[in-house]
């Protein structure tokens, strides 16, 4: 089950587990645009008491949704908390009374749960130091879960990703650089920076990040003491300004860009340490940034009319 998979990296997680041979449940508020795969309509809050029988017959619960994005968090923080880790806390309960319990797969944060203080690469054995409310909720719930692991033995893992990009991801949020810089120019408009330019991120893309997430399906623990949180991120860090220079090159147009001042909620630099995921999951990157910039801008330049539709 996929809780909240009409979304980017839900779409195509459930896209890899059709191709495998599974076949997704996905649960969201929003119809998937994925032909052929069940769906049931309903939110993070309400699916464990609306469909306690349909979570008893998946092999593992991949929870996806989250109403909030930094900035939103950050400005209302009580409401991040009422949206997002209360309504978590909830599944869990509900979880906790079903006679056979999936396993269930968090998708966290990587590139704001260890804070700017954090050693570069940077493990899951980091402290964790999170500057903004949308990674303290994320955070709060990891917790959670390893609570309910202990008190009532439900099986989870967690899955911290760097910053996913890729086709299908909305150009029009105000997360997720690449999709936002490639959509402006896609749409001939100027590109907006928060700060100088210096801000270092871990590009992952999309196919490469739901290998991950489809390969923790068949992960066992070993012990009690065994791994269950692993980073998912390419392992390079590229600032701003050598993103935007990367997709100069790729797409042949040089980005008219615009500084704003720096946003207290960015951490300076994010590079992941994946080596746990490879050697316990068998997981490794397959698509460098430049081919996936590529690729993903192939897609947005062919949905450039219909972008600029959207803004008239």
């Amino acid at each position: 089950m996929l809780l909240g998979g009409s979304g980017f990296i839900g779409g195509r997680l459930a896209r890899r587990l059709q191709a495998q041979g599974d076949a997704p449940v996905i649960v969201d508020r929003v119809r998937p645009s994925l032909p052929d795969v069940e769906y049931h309509a309903a939110g993070l809050r309400t699916v464990g008491d609306l469909m306690p029988d349909v979570l008893e017959s998946v092999q593992a619960v991949y929870l996806l949704a989250w109403t909030t994005k930094p900035q939103e968090a950050d400005q209302s923080p009580a409401g991040d908390l009422e949206s997002n880790v209360m309504a978590t806390l909830h599944l869990l309960d509900c979880m906790t009374r079903l006679q056979r319990r999936p396993r269930l797969i968090f998708i966290s944060t990587g590139g704001a749960a260890y804070g700017p203080a954090a050693p570069t690469p940077t493990p899951e054995s980091a402290c964790v130091d999170p500057i903004g409310a949308y990674a303290i909720g994320k955070l709060v719930c990891e917790r959670y879960l390893a609570l309910y692991h202990r008190q009532h033995g439900l099986d989870y893992l967690v899955a911290r990703p760097g910053n996913p990009y890729g086709e299908g991801q909305d150009p029009q949020a105000n997360q997720g650089a690449v999709a936002v810089f490639l959509g402006r120019l896609a749409r001939n408009e100027s590109i907006t920076i928060w700060g100088d330019g210096g801000v270092i991120r871990d590009y992952l893309y999309i196919d490469d990040l739901v290998a991950g997430l489809a390969a923790m399906l068949d992960y066992q623990p070993a012990d009690a003491a065994a791994p269950r949180i692993f980073n998912f991120g390419s392992g390079v860090g590229v600032s701003l300004t050598q993103l935007l220079q990367k997709i100069a090159a790729v797409t042949g147009v040089t980005p008219l860009v615009r500084h704003e001042p720096a946003r207290a909620v960015d951490v300076p630099g994010v590079i992941l340490d994946c080596t746990r995921a490879k050697q316990l999951l068998g997981w490794s990157v397959a698509t460098e940034l430049e081919v996936g910039l590529a690729q993903t801008w192939r897609r947005f330049a062919a949905d450039g009319d219909k972008l600029k539709q959207q803004d008239d």
